[in-house]
């Protein structure tokens, strides 16, 4: 009985040996097969452009490095999408990408636990790469600026090759890309009632969420508590110089949609799922509103 014990532990201490080799293997293949990267987690942007005044549009990024921080540079293009007419109208000004800047890894702040990449441009320095001048943009417009972290090794970490995770998750909102529209000074607009309509596509409210008018500066906010949609308006006296509206998000932005309808019919902001939450949702620039 005592030999076949032996010769079962025997046995088993060597399938155990094996079980440890292949499951050892089996890690160090997985470790082999995983990509590891580095991204740009956003802290910091200001990507406000209003036509007509001094702007500076910034962006500052924590660079998380998973390879050894070795980051060669950082590549700034920024491109020009005109909104004001069709694509193959003669008068469209759109700017195909081009590369605006490069930003070496010895420029980056290292005074804290990641390095910090800091970029800017001004109002005239965009004027100047395009060749442009105000009156060419007047009627508005969209720059785009997308980011390339170039390692030391030649990979190239960018917008089309991270995944949703990376790019908009809560902890490293690295999507190597900004948008920014060109804003227009606001003009009177119509007076009259004004419409909107809120929907909810999952019918149990906006979960938070807020559509937030603002008639010279005094504001109400609009929502929708509990169903699928809404109807409500407000009224712009003969006297009111400046309409404003602004959404506040909520815990399911994805199932948000609304519609502003100005007292002369036209729509105004037609926005959603996943309306932009912060910035003036008038274009200014297209007097529609008026």
């Amino acid at each position: 009985m005592k030999t076949l014990i032996n010769k079962v532990g025997f046995v088993t201490i060597i399938l155990l040996l094996i079980g440890c080799s292949e499951a050892d293997i089996s890690t160090e293949e997985l470790q082999d097969a995983t990509t590891r990267g580095t991204v740009l987690k956003t802290l910091e942007t200001n990507l406000e452009f209003q036509i007509g005044e001094e702007n500076l549009i910034s962006i500052s990024a924590e660079v998380i490095d998973q390879r050894g921080q070795d980051v060669e540079k950082v590549d700034v293009f920024i491109s020009f999408f005109d909104t004001s007419t069709e694509d193959g109208d003669p008068n469209n000004i759109s700017k195909d990408e081009a590369l605006f800047e490069s930003v070496p890894a010895s420029d980056f702040n290292t005074n804290n636990e990641y390095p910090i990449f800091n970029f800017d441009f001004t109002g005239s320095e965009f004027d100047d790469f395009f060749n442009f001048s105000e009156v060419d943009y007047a009627g508005g417009g969209r720059i785009n600026v997308r980011l390339e972290l170039v390692m030391n090794d030649g990979t190239v970490y960018t917008s089309t090759n991270v995944n949703g995770i990376v790019s908009g998750g809560a902890f490293y909102l690295s999507p190597f890309q900004y948008n920014l529209n060109l804003l227009c000074q606001p003009d009177d607009p119509a007076d009259g009632t004004w419409t909107i309509e809120l929907q909810d596509s999952f019918g149990d409210g906006w979960n938070g969420a807020e559509l937030i008018i603002s008639l010279d500066g005094e504001q109400t906010s609009f929502t929708i508590e509990d169903g699928s949609s809404q109807t409500n308006t407000f009224e712009v006296l003969p006297i009111t110089e400046v309409v404003s509206i602004i959404y506040s998000s909520g815990s399911f932005d994805g199932e948000v949609t609304f519609q502003v309808i100005a007292s002369n019919g036209n729509t105004v902001v037609d926005a959603g799922p996943s309306p932009p939450a912060g910035p003036e949702l008038i274009n200014y620039c297209n007097t529609s509103y008026q």
